[in-house]
């Protein structure tokens, strides 16, 4: 085995498998997992790219990144029930430290899991005729959105998502490409990240939905990530109760390095509120 196959595979037992072994002892304190979602298939997935993935200085970030940074991001794949090799969430370098963003898909996943029936984001192309009408209860509806084929490949000038929600009503958040391209500065590349230049109507459209479905996921009770009537429980709580249950207080586990806030990375303000919210209940490594 190479040096560099050694070093991996030592990287990996102490992140990967510490993850694993983290999120097991959670799930006995009363900590649940998505149904049907295998945690080992995502970290394997995840480990597997992680391999190939590079800072801006094309340096492994295996390498680069320090080792909490990518444990944490690890653990918020898993806590969000997301599986890379799906393209639900992909890792971002920023400096030293390694995020787990939530793509588009894994976005209408975690709303689907919210108890939303179907999430749909839209591009709205220049020279498209686009309509909406304000409901009497403040809903917006989309009336209608002609966009020819030419128009196909023409400058983005907004995006919009369609949220249906449990009773089958429909609700729309629409943005302006101004708007969207703000949203992107509250973030550390300020829109200038490879996959901002690259894939801007992707990005677009996950920016949209982000803020269509956030106040449907961040007001739902957990009971999507559920199999049972077990009372929904953060992985603080799970945390607690294990450590009283394995008198784990009387051994240390995880790394020496300080839990890096990721909030300055977020996409925008909202997501960085949400952020903030979800690495606070997570059990530092």
């Amino acid at each position: 085995m190479s040096t560099q196959s050694k070093e991996l595979q030592v990287t990996k037992e102490s992140m990967v498998d510490n993850v694993t072994n983290r999120i097991a002892e959670l799930q006995e304190g009363g900590f649940k997992l998505p149904p049907n979602y295998s945690p080992q298939n995502a970290l394997q997935s995840a480990w597997l790219m992680l391999q190939d993935v590079q800072t801006r200085d094309k340096k492994p970030v295996l390498q680069e990144c320090s080792k909490n940074t990518i444990a944490m991001s690890l653990f918020k794949m898993v806590q969000l029930g997301l599986n890379p090799a799906k393209n639900q969430c992909y890792f971002v370098p920023y400096g030293k430290d390694l995020v787990c963003m939530t793509s588009y898909f894994g976005q209408v996943l975690i709303a689907k899991r919210a108890g939303l029936q179907d999430v749909k984001a839209n591009l709205i192309l220049k020279g498209d005729k686009f309509n909406y009408q304000i409901e009497a209860d403040g809903r917006k509806v989309v009336t209608n959105h002609d966009q020819p084929f030419e128009n196909l490949g023409n400058d983005i000038i907004g995006a919009y998502c369609v949220v249906t929600l449990p009773d089958g009503v429909q609700d729309t958040d629409i943005m302006t490409i101004a708007e969207i391209k703000q949203s992107w500065q509250q973030g550390a590349p300020k829109g200038n990240s490879p996959a901002h230049r690259n894939f801007e109507g992707e990005m677009a459209k996950r920016t949209v939905t982000n803020r269509a479905i956030k106040m449907y996921v961040n007001s739902s009770d957990d009971g999507s990530i559920l199999d049972d009537d077990t009372p929904a429980m953060s992985p603080t709580e799970a945390y607690v109760n294990q450590e009283i249950k394995s008198n784990a207080h009387k051994k240390s586990i995880g790394f020496d390095e300080d839990v890096v806030d990721a909030e300055e990375v977020v996409e925008d303000k909202a997501e960085s509120k949400q952020e903030t919210t979800q690495q606070e209940s997570m059990p530092n490594f």
